[in-house]
């Protein structure tokens, strides 16, 4: 509907303007509405070209802020002095990068969501009988492998082996739409703007500005084993696979972040485990109830006992997780540049950026962590943005924050 509106009938329905260093969008025919966008706010801006658009020799182009979006579309020959051009020549990942940084960044929960709504919307454009035709054909491998397990003598219910194998299929279908999205990948730089281009089917060009997010990191277990992470930078994937060492070159090279020998903070030993607090909870309770259950005489509930074993492994897998990556976490605090290290389900993230940035930094301190003497430290950025350090010692962090 918006690309029939404000692309095939824009003459009627838009109005599009660039003066004075903004942007004036006028939507509508009866009731319109203007958005005014001045283009020193403007921290990222992406090009998308489905296939439907490369038919129509059009571009949906986005413009996103601190606190919003702007969203039009234009020719695919127009170039307005907002939107900056890519360079010919950038740094081209290895097939083998692309395929490690797709892996990393496909999420089981956002898989199962995006292929449900896959199929969802398959329902609603071919009909509903092609979506039972693939319910159907996902139950009837789940009873097959009900049944081979149970060859094995491992119960597994019906419905449980359905949901095992559902969240399989949309983990892999999520990865080869993110593995195809990456395909092409190439990242330069220009001026004040890092430019990411990638994808085979929908083209993608987006346009980072400097210094207005933090650079972030995602390193998970596979990522400890071959030493490598995928780098971020205003929810855009940068780099699919980078050491330490080009993690730091990044920072220089691309965003201008100075590099600094401030020595390393960690969180002690004895503190780590607090880090995976929720988790460590989880696996204590359902590892007491899944005992509890074989002592009663629930023995036939398959069900409840499915969901004990899963909420022992997720919670214990989840705790294992982050005690060991935090073990290895770093924070550091130098005259012009903050690092920041946090766990996130079964992944701890590094974000670093300039002290340019950050608006404010507040110190926590517990009873807790007080006998201990910990404490934590939140930093605030630009675009209402936080990042919070947990249990890191109050010796060393003092030493660093109290002089700035």
């Amino acid at each position: 509907m918006k690309f029939l509106l404000y692309y095939i009938l824009r003459r009627f329905f838009v109005k599009l303007e660039y003066s004075d260093g903004k942007i004036t969008l006028t939507k509508g025919v009866f009731i319109k509405r203007t958005a005014i966008l001045p283009l020193t706010a403007a921290v990222k801006i992406t090009v998308r070209q489905t296939p439907l658009l490369r038919i129509f020799r059009a571009k949906e182009v986005t413009v996103f802020t601190h606190r919003g979006k702007l969203e039009l579309f234009l020719n695919k020959t127009e170039q307005p002095p907002f939107l900056p051009v890519m360079p010919s020549l950038g740094i081209k990942p290895r097939f083998r990068e692309i395929l490690f940084g797709a892996l990393i960044d496909t999420r089981a929960l956002a898989g199962i969501a995006f292929f449900a709504a896959v199929l969802q919307r398959i329902g609603r454009i071919i009909g509903s009988s092609y979506f039972e035709r693939i319910i159907s054909a996902l139950f009837s491998t789940a009873e097959k492998l009900s049944e081979t397990l149970l060859m094995i003598h491992v119960a597994v219910p019906t419905i449980a082996a359905f949901a095992a194998v559902f969240a399989a299929f949309s983990w892999i279908f999520a990865f080869l739409t993110k593995l195809i999205k990456l395909s092409g990948f190439r990242l330069s730089r220009r001026g004040k703007f890092v430019y990411i281009k990638s994808g085979v089917f929908t083209l993608y060009e987006t346009a980072l500005v400097q210094n207005t997010a933090a650079v972030i990191t995602r390193r998970t277990m596979i990522c400890m084993l071959f030493g490598r992470s995928p780098v971020y930078y205003s929810k855009t994937m940068v780099y699919p696979a980078a050491s330490e060492k080009l993690f730091e070159r990044i920072l220089v090279k691309l965003f201008g972040i100075t590099p600094e020998s401030a020595a390393p903070v960690k969180t002690p030993p004895s503190g780590t485990a607090a880090h995976c607090i929720v988790p460590l909870c989880v696996f204590g309770i359902s590892t007491a109830l899944l005992i509890l259950f074989y002592f009663s005489r629930l023995s036939s509930a398959k069900l409840l006992k499915t969901v004990l074993y899963c909420a022992v492994f997720a919670g214990g897998y989840i705790a294992l997780c982050g005690m060991i990556l935090m073990k290895n976490a770093e924070s550091s605090f130098g005259k012009h540049r903050v690092r920041l290290s946090y766990r996130r389900g079964t992944a701890v993230y590094c974000a670093c950026f300039p002290r340019e940035i950050e608006r404010g930094s507040v110190l926590s301190q517990s009873i807790f962590l007080r006998s201990k003497g910990l404490f934590d430290y939140k930093a605030l950025v630009s675009g209402r943005k936080s990042f919070r350090a947990r249990r890191l010692p109050i010796g060393s962090l003092q030493d660093r924050v109290g002089k700035h």
